[in-house]
């Protein structure tokens, strides 16, 4: 792959702040987050009506950060993934490129790494300051089944952003992805209420359950599923051939 191509991407990301606003999401919620988790008693400690049933401690912190960013950020990912991927022949750039270029994959997998590549440093970051803000807060914390949950939701807000990035690819329209992608996120909370098919959904492992000991098997479990399905939107983008525009001269 032509390195210029790449950086011409990663241009788009920080010309457009899209990658400065993604950044500064993770990293904001990674502060706030644990901060509510940990002086919640202090703000309802004086209600007669509220009573809290224990002290909260690290879990209860990176629970809240995980909750938060399992939704409002992931859903923000989600949509710029769809937005950096999307080449609709409307467009200047897009009809550029779709009347020089009939391969998919050198149109559009340059545009799905990038996008991968930055929403996972985005969320590396926000982990990082998870971690040392539940450190400084609640003191120390077994490391791995801290890191465990943050790193399988992670995993879970690329694969979704990947599969809505192939979806805007293949429609040409990051909307339609965002909405395609909304929707089925929509009805995994509905099935989320049946105990033998919430192991295996993706708002499993978008939102993982912090607990003293980290469940590799049951991780595994939510994110398989969600694996397949967007190496299946990628293998299809980037091997259907585009339509290129013929020009009128």
């Amino acid at each position: 792959m032509n390195r210029t191509v790449l950086r011409v991407e990663w241009y788009r990301w920080l010309r457009t702040r899209r990658a400065i606003a993604l950044v500064a999401a993770f990293a904001l919620f990674g502060f706030v987050s644990l901060l509510g988790a940990k002086y919640l008693p202090d703000l309802i400690g004086h209600s007669d009506e509220i009573q809290l049933l224990r002290i909260p401690d690290w879990r209860d912190g990176l629970q809240q950060y995980v909750k938060n960013t399992g939704f409002l950020i992931a859903a923000v990912a989600m949509i710029l993934a769809a937005q950096a991927s999307a080449v609709r022949a409307t467009d200047p750039v897009g009809i550029y490129y779709l009347s020089r270029e009939t391969s998919p994959v050198r149109v559009y997998l340059p545009r799905i790494l990038m996008a991968a590549t930055v929403i996972a440093i985005a969320a590396a970051l926000g982990a990082a300051v998870a971690l040392y803000e539940c450190w400084a807060l609640f003191g120390s914390y077994p490391l791995p089944a801290a890191v465990g949950p943050l790193a399988l939701q992670a995993i879970a807000v690329v694969l979704v952003a990947l599969f809505a990035a192939a979806l805007a690819a293949r429609l040409s329209s990051a909307a339609i992805a965002a909405a395609i992608t909304a929707a089925i996120y929509v009805c995994c909370l509905l099935l989320s209420t049946v105990p033998t098919i919430a192991p295996y959904l993706p708002t499993t492992a978008l939102q993982p359950t912090v607990t003293p000991a980290f469940p590799v098997a049951h991780a595994a479990k939510s994110l398989l599923p969600l694996a397949i399905s967007t190496a299946t939107s990628l293998a299809l983008v980037l091997t259907t051939p585009i339509r290129t525009i013929k020009s009128s001269a």
